[in-house]
């Protein structure tokens, strides 16, 4: 006989909701597994497309300092001078593209005053597309530093002086042909030579042209007249020199030399130390702003014909024995003694005559020393440094 168990419980059979539950979990994994695809799908393209933008830029920014740094590394000095007629304090300059690889920056260069500038870079990049452009604007304040000379003669002498033959030192105020800057510069009489007291000056009745015509002054004869210049030195300008020369003799001829093949805007070519810039109007137009500080180590003899514009400084005598012009300003460590060619100096001379037992600067023949306040405040100008000024002198704008 069996006996039925009355602890067991009846087995039902499977229902239709227990049998679709499979089915359901299954959907669900699908659901969450596209969703989680989906998201990183969505934050794979927002992170490739914020790297991206990111990435473009940075190249606007770098674009827009690579033009900057450059625009201030290769500064045209023509803006040191005052500006011309009809350029006023606070014109906009925006002739400078600069470009790199693919992208470009744009120059705004505004006066602010008499030395300071405002240089604005504007940067684009873009990546395959117009669509895809970025833009970043830098910016520096910059000044330009230059010595405070003021020349209180044609001529500035420690020793003595003698004008001979038909050789001129004119006092009055020379402004070179057609340069545009002069009429901002105002110029003013001085004496045509300024010597130390005790010192001897001999000429004709026509050698020496001004009122007065001879100063005795104390500051001729104080040696920092001759190597210190306000914020400038003889030192810091020597060690600024465009073109350093062994002294000796200088047989070449002293041209301005643009750079061939030509370029847009035309360009100076300053690597010949033949090349001391273009004082004539008209001339070489791309060397007009070209002021270089010439410096030579020794005794200086000019055997060669030539024209040229900035400052000269010489470790010694100069002697001028071809046909030169120089606009601008001299400086000797000793004399200018005499030469047997025909010269014209527009600009001031300083002799220091450190070295001779009897310094005596010589005039002599054909050799002319005309004084010119624009001659000389353009080659200052012409040859200064670009500095930062000194507090927050960059910004990034955008």
């Amino acid at each position: 006989m069996i006996v039925p168990n009355k602890n067991r419980e009846p087995v039902s059979a499977p229902g239709p909701l227990k049998r679709g539950a499979a089915l359901i979990l299954a959907l669900f994994a699908v659901v969450v597994l596209a969703t989680i695809v989906s998201a990183a799908a969505f934050v794979s393209q927002q992170e490739y497309r914020g790297s991206r933008n990111t990435l473009i830029e940075q190249r606007a920014f770098a674009v827009s300092e690579f033009g900057l740094n450059s625009e201030i590394s290769n500064w045209d000095r023509n803006r040191n001078l005052p500006p011309p007629v009809g350029r006023p304090i606070g014109y906009l300059d925006t002739t400078r593209i600069y470009v790199a690889s693919g992208d470009s920056a744009r120059i705004y260069i505004k006066r602010l005053s008499d030395n300071a500038f405002w240089v604005v870079s504007e940067g684009r990049a873009n990546i395959g597309s117009s669509l895809l452009e970025a833009g970043r604007q830098t910016s520096a304040y910059v000044r330009i530093a230059y010595p405070s000379i003021s020349p209180k003669g044609a001529i500035t002498s420690a020793g003595n002086v003698r004008v001979a033959g038909s050789s001129e030192v004119n006092g009055y105020e020379h402004h070179p042909n057609g340069w545009p800057q002069c009429g901002s510069i105002p110029g003013d009489t001085v004496p045509a030579v300024v010597v130390a007291p005790g010192a001897t000056v001999q000429s004709g009745p026509s050698n020496i042209t001004s009122t007065p015509a001879v100063v005795y002054d104390p500051a001729a004869s104080d040696s920092n007249t001759y190597v210190r210049y306000g914020s400038e030195s003889w030192n810091t300008l020597t060690s600024n020199a465009d073109i350093i020369l062994p002294g000796g003799l200088f047989n070449s001829d002293i041209q301005p030399v643009a750079n061939i093949p030509a370029t847009v805007p035309p360009t100076c070519n300053t690597t010949l130390n033949t090349n001391w810039g273009e004082p004539l109007r008209p001339g070489v137009a791309a060397c007009y702003g070209y002021y270089p500080i010439v410096y030579s180590q020794t005794s200086l003899k000019i055997n060669g014909n030539g024209r040229a514009q900035g400052i000269l400084l010489v470790n010694g005598d100069l002697e001028i024995n071809g046909t030169f012009e120089f606009y601008g300003l001299v400086i000797l460590r000793d004399d200018l003694v005499k030469g047997n060619g025909t010269a014209m100096i527009k600009g001031a001379v300083f002799a220091a005559n450190l070295t001779d037992i009897s310094p005596t600067s010589w005039l002599t023949g054909d050799q002319d020393v005309h004084y010119s306040t624009c001659a000389v405040e353009s080659a200052l100008r012409g040859s200064a440094i670009l500095t930062r000024v000194t507090q927050r002198h960059w910004a990034q704008i955008f």
